[in-house]
């Protein structure tokens, strides 16, 4: 059974090439890069790249912020306990 299995997704993978359809790009990836819709999908990918940095810079800084925070609680702790 598992040779038959085989042997059907091996015709079944050969057809799919043979039969399938080249793609062709849109206007964005084969046509004028200074067209409207270009431009539109460059400035799209612009802002999420800013979103995406916004984000990141937040998780950094609280990171940053819990980082001082506890080394500036751990430090208050050595000092209640030296009296």
């Amino acid at each position: 059974m598992n040779r038959a299995f085989r042997y059907c997704a091996c015709i079944v993978a050969l057809l799919t090439t043979a039969i399938g359809t080249p793609a062709l790009g849109c206007a964005v990836c084969f046509g004028d890069p200074d067209s409207l819709m270009a431009k539109g999908a460059f400035a799209g990918v612009m802002v999420l790249f800013l979103i995406i940095g916004f984000v990141l810079t937040g998780v950094a800084g609280t990171a940053f912020f819990w980082l001082h925070r506890s080394r500036r609680i751990s430090r208050c702790d050595g000092l209640e306990g030296s009296d």
